[in-house]
């Protein structure tokens, strides 16, 4: 892969349905080249320009800057004088998407989220690299945020960090999605995270997803998939090619975030994937094996352990259950608490997965 100029596009998908992904052909697709032609002032455009996803003209110059953000090095200024204005409990509109793979051994692969706060001018970043086992970390919650929302509806959206080189791109809507590109080039701590800012290694991911259905257990507003991903990772001077099953999801909402306890558990694997997620005022999820997707009724998982065994009732009247062994573990600095994450090998009614278990707040939480 190569640059910043990897973007989906709807010529390109539209000529590659059903294809493997190819991400040389990708790199090379005249959408692409007329990123870096509208950035250089040649008067071409993308979709990404564009909250309409139509071709215009007259760019939005927002926009512009941000792409053209995309392309410079580090952090801008901009970041210096930015912020935390995001206020526990405060309702407000926010949207985030995510992406993430690890490859069976759980010794290579990525997580990577931005959440975005238009009304507090906010944009939140995680990105973790875990590569040849070494894990590497950049978080922060000083980014600025455009004011424009980005609505589930539209046929194409892009996530990005002005001042960041960070960005997940979306064809299609969050109901009808298509496929998401994603990329990456920051400066990340090597360690299991805690705190937020630079570090002094430099990291770089891109990377295609190319989504399964929607899971039927996503609560209103929530948009869980797995999918086929594509990734490249770099640090350490060392580059790793992914290929296989991983996962994404897109979020909106206006309920505050980060409020009530919960611990929640995505894991996949080539024929079964899990999504569970308990909290004292909730709990969802849902079961996939063998293509059927059934909805939970019930998700149960005990407090962490290096093995951590859960359970769940599914909406059919079957109980499942499964174990999950803690790999890697990293923290999040958030309002004065550590989310704590934790990347798991685990096998689900015998079947072998890979994924992520997350606690907040787990003090305060009722484990079974």
């Amino acid at each position: 892969m190569g640059g910043w100029e990897t973007h989906l596009t709807a010529d390109y998908l539209g000529d590659k349905a059903g294809d493997a992904i190819d991400l040389s052909d990708l790199r090379a697709s005249s959408q692409a080249r007329a990123i870096k032609a509208e950035i250089e002032g040649a008067g071409e455009h993308n979709w990404m320009f564009s909250s309409s996803g139509t071709n215009n003209a007259h760019p939005d110059p927002a926009r512009r800057t941000l792409a053209a953000g995309l392309l410079g090095l580090g952090l801008s200024p901009a970041l210096a004088g930015a912020g935390p204005k995001v206020v526990q409990g405060e309702r407000t509109w926010s949207e985030s998407a995510m992406v993430l793979y690890f490859d069976p051994a759980v010794e290579n692969g990525f997580s990577l989220r931005i959440s975005r706060y238009p009304e507090r001018n906010a944009t939140w970043v995680w990105c973790h690299l875990l590569l040849d086992g070494s894990l590497y970390a950049f978080t922060t919650r000083m980014a600025p945020c455009e004011s424009s929302r980005t609505d589930p509806d539209q046929p194409t959206a892009f996530y990005t960090a002005p001042g960041l080189r960070v960005g997940i791109s979306r064809l299609g809507t969050s109901a009808h999605l298509q496929a998401l590109s994603f990329q990456a080039d920051v400066r990340a701590h090597q360690n299991s995270g805690g705190r937020d800012g630079d570090g002094p290694n430099r990291v770089k991911l891109e990377g295609i997803f190319r989504p399964g259905p929607l899971k039927t257990g996503s609560p209103k507003g929530r948009f869980e998939r797995t999918g086929r991903i594509e990734a490249r990772l770099q640090a350490g001077g060392r580059i790793a090619e992914l290929s296989g099953v991983g996962k994404a999801h897109e979020q909106t909402q206006t309920d505050p975030r980060f409020t009530a306890p919960f611990t929640y558990a995505m894991l996949w694997g080539p024929s079964a994937s899990l999504v569970g997620l308990m909290s004292p005022e909730r709990q969802y999820g849902d079961f996939e094996f063998a293509g059927l997707d059934t909805k939970m009724s019930s998700f149960q998982i005990g407090q962490w352990a290096q093995i951590r065994r859960f359970e769940a009732s599914l909406a059919d009247g079957r109980r499942i259950g499964g174990e999950a062994e803690t790999v890697r573990q990293f923290k999040v600095p958030i309002f004065g608490h550590q989310w704590l994450g934790r990347i798991v090998r685990a096998k689900v009614e015998g079947q072998s997965m890979v994924g992520m278990i997350n606690d907040w707040r787990p003090e305060d939480q009722a484990f079974r």
